[in-house]
């Protein structure tokens, strides 16, 4: 697994936007809190819940450390997956329904 992630943000390095691996923000997680990161890692762990008017999905995304993420919609992506995706990082983030540490909330899908 870490292998592969290597390889995807080698050769994403020269994209725009820097892509992060959840270990460089997890080295330095108060350089990101609060803000807008743009993350590469591998899909493990989903978990769904239904919330009025909706659904709220957490998962991890690994390389060799993992990260949460929270989503407002049904995942498109399964576990073991290459996923690249941007939000807005939290040491901490509770939202009355999530309470969790190190989190990227999800503020649009990535293609």
């Amino acid at each position: 697994m870490k292998l592969v992630l290597a390889i995807l943000l080698a050769a994403n390095a020269l994209a725009p936007s820097a892509l992060l691996a959840p270990s460089a923000i997890l080295g330095s997680p108060a350089k990101y809190e609060r803000k807008n990161v743009t993350v590469l890692g591998i899909v493990q762990g989903i978990a769904m819940r239904a919330i009025p008017g909706g659904v709220i999905t957490q998962f991890a995304l690994c390389d060799s450390r993992c990260i949460n993420v929270v989503e407002f919609s049904k995942p498109n992506f399964y576990v073991g997956q290459s996923l690249t995706i941007a939000g807005i990082f939290h040491q901490i983030f509770s939202n009355g329904v999530i309470q969790a540490r190190n989190t990227v909330v999800v503020t649009a899908p990535l293609p």
